[in-house]
């Protein structure tokens, strides 16, 4: 090979020739295997540690997925019974006796209202009308709150005195369905 077969500049080619012979220009495959081996180990290294710390996932199909579904509108009813019943448990240890109702088709009577302010006279109990809107929500507050409330009519005052109560109430609500069916 010949200085001007180089892609080199010719004279540092030259003085190179002279100084180290001719033998300084052929090829160096040893030291592009090293330098290949390297950069692989290099590249293995840098995708180890992306594989490590979860960078790039290692899979290329996606994982199966579980799939639910909530009804919302049961859940909102669990939740509007345990906040019916924490509420119910404080005002019992206030000392409170609520009843709550929900939802009237119409207007209380003079008996029933009579009757309402005799069981708060004798014995403390309070009916409580809690809106008009007759919602699933409003009715599981309601029923979760009446559920403790009646457990401690029934403590206090004896479960004869709680079914007549309840009783009572039922025949006055039928009186009311009654009136407001066509």
């Amino acid at each position: 090979m010949h200085a001007m077969d180089s892609p080199k500049p010719v004279l540092p080619v030259a003085l190179a020739d002279e100084r180290l012979g001719a033998g300084w220009r052929r090829p160096r495959t040893a030291i592009r295997i090293v330098a290949v081996l390297c950069s692989l180990l290099a590249a293995a290294t840098v995708l180890g540690l992306f594989s490590s710390f979860r960078a790039t996932e290692g899979e290329t199909k996606p994982q199966r997925q579980l799939v639910a579904t909530i009804d919302m509108g049961i859940a909102n009813r669990v939740l509007a019974t345990e906040q019916g019943q924490a509420q119910a448990r404080l005002d019992v240890e206030a000392g409170a006796l609520k009843l709550q109702v929900v939802g009237l088709a119409e207007p209380p009577t003079k008996a029933d209202i009579a009757r309402a302010e005799r069981l708060k006279r004798l014995y403390g109990i309070v009916w409580v009308h809690n809106g008009d809107a007759d919602t699933l929500q409003s009715q599981a507050y309601a029923r979760g709150y009446n559920r403790v409330v009646k457990a401690e009519i029934e403590r206090r005052h004896g479960k004869a005195f709680l079914d007549r109560l309840m009783r009572e109430e039922e025949a006055g609500s039928a009186k009311q369905d009654k009136a407001v069916a066509p």
